[in-house]
């Protein structure tokens, strides 16, 4: 679109139109301020032709053939499609510069490789009297808008978290006249997620250009229009003149196109005209290059005008790299923040391994732990209740295979001061591997931390057979005679007998359950973590063997919680271990709580099997004396 603006015609036009105009704008401000509606007819024959003016509006920095919306007023909407590197134009927009002129712009959605931005709508309102622009919308919340009136007034603001604003700026420069620049900026941010940062997208920047169109008088240059390509638009009912036009703008009927409504209006489409500018008087011609128009005052205000606008934008852009760097170099604090966060909680501890290797095998061991305890309560009771094919399954073979029992393993001639001699018969005593073992409680039981024990299997060992006869002997108490095999249990007349036999039986096995549950838990267990609770003996001071030794090669579950509740705390590296982060001390206190859980498991357990002991215990004492009091109540009633 090619202007050629005016120039020369400008002063003689206002001159002679100087009384006209003043007569219009008085008239126009009493009415509106009495109250008086003019018709539009009217308006238009007082409306001098120099208030005609053509907008444009030139943008960048929108989404790729995208699709821009403007509107002004009822029924008066146009789109534009952005190429491909994001510009877009409205041109050949006609309306009148003298009335307030409003506008609204829908710019598209935008969005960036991190974030999504909305769509943003803009309502500029330009006064041309107070020389006042108003732009208010909606963007993005935290987004920013700058604009900038003639190179001359600016002004920005920050939208809030609703994303609405609201910019006024007056120019001292006239904007009546239907020339005016106005240039906005908007920088929308979005929020991107893990940090959560505030991320602008690619400014949006509008240049909105007004070029005032004026006809002067015949007596003045005049301004030829040829038309190069038209294009469709909205045109008023066309109204009847009510007052002659002054003979000075007087022109031939036949070219005289219809008169247009003062209401402000927009051509839809785009309209490019060339403009040739002759000025004539009487005597000669004077012919206006275009290539002289940059050397006139016009065309250094148009360069002056165009550095000061590169100059708003080059300021904007510096604003919205400074939000740009503000907000990477945020998002790079938060990260590094969080990876050295990250390094600090997140050292290796041996401590925290030890824990975890230590306990590998205990839940297992656990499970033996029951299977041990069943079994040699089970034992117990055959003994107790004479089942058959045991030692007691007759009368009299209990006390005799007892004595020959004590003969063959743990007698040795020089007991009772040599007074057993001739009479033991102890082959397997001589190595010292059953000698008094049946009556020594510390060294067959009280000091091993783990037995050789397994009764769940078939295979007899030595130390459970030292702990079978050291536990009978502890609990020495012959079963009742006088059931042969349990046969003559079932008769009708021993039903009494029957009952207090079984009272016995119970009375005895919650004695020998206690008796099953310390054996159980010495017995060897699972020997997943056996190398590592050595390598704790062994920092102690002991040496691989002593360490064997002490646990075994299979650790019970007593010698593992020794470990885990003892033996561990003994070693001054566990305290030094203590000096490490935050995080793996926590860890620390969170392990050994949980190791304090199982002991208080035990310790819970423990103490209900002496609530059971105690409480037989008083009941067999409350039943001898009830019977003392039964035989005397019974003496005093003969």
């Amino acid at each position: 679109m090619a202007y050629r603006p005016k120039i020369f015609g400008k002063k003689a036009a206002c001159k002679n139109t100087l009384t006209a105009c003043r007569a219009v704008v008085m008239t126009s401000m009493l009415l509106v301020a009495t109250g008086v509606n003019l018709p539009s007819s009217a308006l238009a024959s007082v409306t001098p032709d120099n208030q005609k003016a053509i907008i444009e509006i030139h943008g960048t920095g929108v989404s790729p053939l995208s699709r821009v919306a403007l509107s002004a007023g009822k029924g008066q909407a146009l789109q534009a499609q952005a190429d491909k590197n994001g510009n877009f134009v409205f041109t050949g927009l006609q309306y009148f510069s003298f009335v307030p002129l409003n506008l609204r712009i829908s710019l598209p959605d935008q969005s960036s490789e991190a974030v999504a931005v909305p769509r943003s709508v803009l309502d500029i309102a330009l006064d041309p009297y107070g020389s006042m622009v108003s732009v208010s919308g909606k963007i993005s919340p935290a987004g920013s808008v700058a604009i900038n009136i003639d190179g001359v007034e600016a002004n920005s603001q920050i939208a809030g978290q609703s994303g609405e604003f609201s910019i006024n700026a007056r120019t001292p420069l006239g904007l009546a006249d239907g020339t005016s620049s106005i240039m906005a900026s908007i920088i929308n941010v979005g929020e991107a997620c893990c940090p959560s940062t505030l991320v602008p997208v690619a400014p949006v920047q509008l240049l909105i250009s007004s070029i005032g169109v004026r006809h002067s008088s015949p007596t003045n240059p005049v301004l030829k229009k040829t038309p190069v390509q038209k294009a469709p638009s909205y045109m008023p009912p066309a109204q009847k003149q009510d007052q002659k036009e002054s003979p000075a703008l007087e022109k031939d009927p036949a070219k005289e196109k219809p008169k247009k409504s003062p209401a402000p209006y927009m051509v839809l489409g785009t309209v490019q005209d060339r403009f040739e500018l002759d000025i004539s008087d009487q005597t000669q011609a004077i012919s206006f290059p275009s290539s002289s128009y940059d050397s006139t005052w016009v065309g250094g205000m148009k360069k002056l005008t165009d550095v000061v606008r590169n100059a708003i934008v080059t300021r904007t852009m510096m604003i919205g790299a400074f939000i740009d760097g503000r907000a990477t170099n945020a998002a790079l604090g938060s990260v590094q923040k969080l990876n050295a966060q990250t390094i600090k909680d997140y050292q290796v501890s041996d401590t925290i391994c030890k824990f975890g290797t230590l306990t590998r095998s205990i839940a297992s061991s656990d499970s033996m732990v029951d299977v041990n305890k069943l079994a040699f309560n089970k034992i117990f009771l055959d003994r107790d209740s004479q089942d058959l094919h045991t030692m007691y399954g007759e009368a009299t073979r209990g006390m005799v295979e007892n004595l020959n029992d004590f003969k063959a393993k743990y007698c040795e001639g020089v007991d009772a001061n040599n007074g057993l001699s001739g009479y033991c018969n102890s082959t397997q005593s001589v190595p010292d591997k059953f000698f008094n073992r049946d009556v020594d409680y510390t060294r067959v039981f009280d000091l091993p931390l783990t037995l050789d024990v397994n009764y769940s299997d078939g295979t007899l060992t030595e130390q459970e057979q030292q702990l079978i006869s050291l536990f009978q002997n502890l609990s020495l108490r012959d079963p009742v005679y006088g059931l042969d095999n349990g046969k003559t249990a079932q008769r009708q007349d021993k039903t009494d007998d029957f009952q207090d036999l079984h009272q016995v039986l119970a009375a005895r096995q919650l004695v020998g359950n206690t008796f099953a549950n310390q054996v159980a838990m010495k017995a060897k267990g699972n020997s997943s973590s056996a190398t590592y609770m050595k390598n704790v003996l062994t920092k102690l001071g002991l040496s691989a063997g002593d360490a064997t030794k002490l646990i075994g090669d299979s650790p019970s579950y007593e010698a593992q919680m020794e470990i885990l509740t003892k033996k561990l705390y003994q070693d001054p590296a566990f305290y030094a271990n203590l000096y490490d982060t935050p995080a793996n001390v926590d860890r620390q206190k969170v392990a050994i709580t949980a190791v304090d859980l199982m002991q208080e498991r035990d310790f819970l357990g423990s103490l209900k099997r002496k609530e059971m002991l105690l409480s037989e215990l008083l009941e067999m004492k409350l039943r001898r004396r009830s019977e003392e009091l039964n035989q005397g109540v019974s003496a005093e009633g003969r």
